[in-house]
């Protein structure tokens, strides 16, 4: 105000279109990003044939699986059901998550020896652990069988040609250690950098489809990015990833390590 006052006339009528310039500039700068919504796709996981395989829930909610099941002797120590999202899969075969932990006491030894030899050499499909790992497969139930699914290879026999977006997505999440997002709403305690957030999107190209998903860094030290990922995944199951991008995160994580 009291600036104000010292001004003269013209040059205040220079000062206050420049205040109000630079309000609007600030008042943009806040409400950046700005965030683009699309629906979920409605999908559903037929995951009923495990829940009396031999892998009872636990008080915490973990199906571990007993030492005489069938998906032990798959080398399975916990099954999970996958994500809803998951459900695009055609065939549409019955579907769980295996879990190796390589922990001694589940299955037979011969089958914990094999199992880690496998491991060993890769054929998983990644690790969703840290310190303590925890390697992710599948079990389908084919043909009134349970079939252990090791690898993107083995997953890609199954399941191409991929032939909608909905599989696409499907096909993506459960092959790479990937999410889709859906009702991204601006966090005012989040660190944005970028001028727009996106929902998961597929979008049909010549040669396959083009996927616009997610990945929080969880494990290491801070900061914690959630990035967006741009995958090609073309009709024959072959994934490439095009680009990465960090996009946001919490500071309050930026001192947090996780092993």
């Amino acid at each position: 105000m009291r600036i104000n006052k010292k001004l003269t006339p013209p040059l205040l009528k220079v000062a206050v279109p420049a205040l109000a310039g630079l309000l609007f500039l600030f008042t943009a700068c806040e409400s950046k990003p700005s965030f683009v919504n699309h629906p979920e796709p409605d999908l559903t996981v037929n995951y009923e044939a495990f829940e009396s395989a031999g892998c009872p829930k636990n008080k915490s909610g973990i199906r571990s699986c007993k030492s005489d099941s069938p998906l032990a002797a798959l080398g399975c120590d916990e099954i999970r059901e996958p994500s809803s999202l998951i459900g695009g899969l055609t065939p549409s075969y019955p579907i769980a998550t295996c879990v190796v932990h390589l922990t001694p006491g589940t299955g037979s030894a011969e089958a914990r020896a094999e199992t880690k030899a496998e491991i060993e050499k890769r054929q998983y499909f990644y690790n969703a652990g840290g310190m303590l790992p925890a390697y992710i497969r599948y079990v389908i139930l084919r043909d009134g069988k349970f079939q252990l699914i090791k690898s993107e290879d083995e997953f890609r026999e199954i399941y191409a040609p991929i032939e909608s977006p909905e599989e696409a997505l499907s096909y993506t999440l459960a092959v790479r250690n990937l999410s889709a997002y859906y009702g991204l709403q601006k966090n005012p305690d989040f660190v944005y950098n970028a001028d727009t957030i996106e929902d998961t999107y597929v979008t049909p190209e010549s040669d396959g489809y083009r996927l616009h998903l997610y990945s929080y860094e969880v494990f290491g030290c801070g900061p914690h990015w959630t990035s967006v990922v741009e995958i090609q995944v073309s009709r024959e199951g072959i994934i490439r990833e095009i680009s990465r991008t960090p996009v946001f995160r919490d500071p309050d994580e930026d001192g947090m390590c996780v092993d």
